[in-house]
């Protein structure tokens, strides 16, 4: 009977095990689309022709032109490099500085801890969408701004993670008995603070992957993210809002694509979570 039991209760475990991995494999395939955009794109992403401009769906065209006559998949393909890249990046520098300063503010406290929450606390005392459109206006148009305006932003949701999690864990038995045994605290910090913190953070990270590549299209279809004709999914939608009655493909194709795209992220994320245990 407890055989049974045991048996029944491994099966769920497994099927989550199926389901990250089957995410991981479809993330893995974005990635590999993006960095193989150049080889399987089946037209010049950038080729215009007027004379083929706004064609349907069609053996050469398989999701149509646009207003300049260019490839819609090929311009997909080619956005998928801009939209993923663009926001790994940016949740690359938003997680190393974001945790660095969380972690120093929470391990030492006192001034730094006071200064690093003090700027977090103005930073997120505005709509973070907004303030992204007034420094990105600022900065100028330009995907390189766009990842700037960002990343200013969205680092001070991980330095709060940090900081909470080394403030709940710097007491504890193990963190006082390395300090009586002499130990540094940067020996303390890489060997005991940071294994304990990484979890949350990274699955944090993973699910803000998503939210990065909306951001990342909301500027760009305000017009303050790629310039043109640089590919990107946001950009691509403003184009294509004028013809929605016409031609409903050059909006839906690349609505659709960041759709799934951040579909498949946030489901790793949340699979991701329960795998590591998390609350």
């Amino acid at each position: 009977m407890s055989y049974l039991i045991l048996r029944r209760r491994s099966r769920p475990k497994k099927r989550r095990q199926m389901t990250l991995y089957v995410l991981m494999g479809l993330i893995a395939t974005l990635f590999l689309v993006a960095i193989l955009a150049p080889v399987i794109a089946p037209n010049d992403p950038y080729q215009t022709d007027i004379m083929n401009q706004q064609q349907g769906p069609s053996a050469k065209y398989p999701f149509g032109t646009d207003h300049l006559g260019r490839c819609v998949l090929s311009r997909i393909l080619y956005g998928a490099t801009t939209s993923l890249f663009s926001s790994l990046g940016i949740i690359t520098i938003v997680f190393l500085v974001g945790s660095v300063l969380g972690i120093l503010a929470g391990y030492f406290g006192g001034v730094l801890d006071t200064i690093i929450m003090r700027i977090t606390t103005i930073l997120q005392a505005f709509p973070r969408l907004i303030l992204a459109i007034a420094l990105a206006g600022v900065l100028g148009v330009g995907i390189g701004n766009t990842i700037l305006a960002l990343c200013v932003i969205y680092w001070t949701e991980y330095a709060r993670i940090a900081r909470s999690l080394v403030l709940s864990i710097k007491e504890r038995t193990y963190i006082k008995s390395a300090r009586v045994c002499g130990e540094n605290h940067t020996t303390i910090i890489v060997k005991h603070v940071i294994p304990n913190v990484f979890p949350s953070l990274i699955v944090t990270a993973t699910l803000d992957i998503g939210t990065m590549i909306m951001e990342v299209a909301a500027l760009s279809y305000l017009g303050l993210g790629v310039k043109a004709p640089m590919s990107e999914w946001g950009s691509m939608m403003n184009l294509g809002k004028q013809y929605l009655q016409t031609n409903p493909w050059l909006i839906v194709v690349p609505g659709v694509a960041i759709f799934i795209t951040v579909i498949i992220f946030n489901l790793f994320g949340d699979k991701l979570r329960d795998a590591l245990d998390l609350q």
